[in-house]
């Protein structure tokens, strides 16, 4: 259950409040992990809930979307959806924790979104150019190299160069992309990352990049996201034979 009240309490910083509480008897959850994730993954807040399972963050997240995570041991790790709160707001967050065992043979479950999930969510509200987990999954276990990977979508507008110590180019200006790893800016060179550790790609215009990574992706850039634990894809159909 998320209510928002919105107060004026610093300069810049926005407050999250709210209690952690078990899914199976609402009481308080103590001594749980309360963090802000960034949506490249950082934590920009972080506190625990008392013996009342109450907490209160501070946050720095400027005019940048977050997440709240929740976790401790022996409960699943539950996360909010991405917030979008001006400096000096105030949101109260009630979290509902389950336990870690759950018996899927008589209960369906629906996890919380993966932080992935959000990414991917967030990439599509900003109107990046997105290869989606579906179409990376199926071409990413039939290539030897990350360069493979990328010639294999068949996406027009990128150039790859043969020699690894070159960096990607867009056809647009002919310039290297910036190279982004789950959130790292890692320059214009090739990354060392294995295919199947793909689990998205979003490729950005040079507007979209600064926008997002300022000075550092003046030619626009490309996204790359790996796969976490809970990153499951399923296929209503055979997947599609390349982007």
């Amino acid at each position: 259950m998320i209510g928002a009240s919105f107060a004026p309490v610093s300069l810049v910083a926005q407050v999250i409040r709210g209690t952690a509480r078990r899914a199976d008897t609402e009481s308080p959850l103590p001594r749980a992990r309360i963090m802000a994730l960034s949506l490249d993954g950082r934590s920009i807040g972080e506190t625990y809930s008392g013996d009342d399972g109450r907490f209160l963050l501070t946050v720095n997240a400027r005019r940048e979307p977050f997440a709240i995570s929740v976790m401790r041991i022996g409960m699943k790790p539950t996360l909010s959806g991405m917030l979008d709160l001006g400096p000096r707001d105030t949101l109260d967050v009630d979290f509902s924790v389950s336990e870690e065992a759950v018996r899927t043979d008589t209960v369906r479950v629906r996890a919380a979104p993966g932080l992935n999930e959000i990414r991917l969510r967030e990439a599509e509200r900003r109107g990046w150019k997105v290869f989606h987990p579906k179409d990376v999954a199926s071409i990413r276990d039939r290539v030897m190299s990350f360069e493979d990977m990328l010639r294999s979508t068949g996406y027009p507008g990128l150039i790859i160069s043969p020699r690894r110590e070159d960096c990607i180019r867009t056809t647009r200006t002919n310039r290297c992309l910036l190279i982004v790893l789950d959130g790292q800016p890692l320059g214009g060179s090739y990354p060392n990352i294995n295919p199947r550790d793909v689990y998205f790609m979003a490729l950005l215009t040079p507007n979209q990049a600064m926008l997002q990574f300022g000075d550092r992706g003046p030619n626009g850039a490309l996204m790359i996201h790996t796969r976490a634990a809970g990153d499951k894809i399923t296929f209503d159909k055979d997947p599609p034979p390349s982007l």
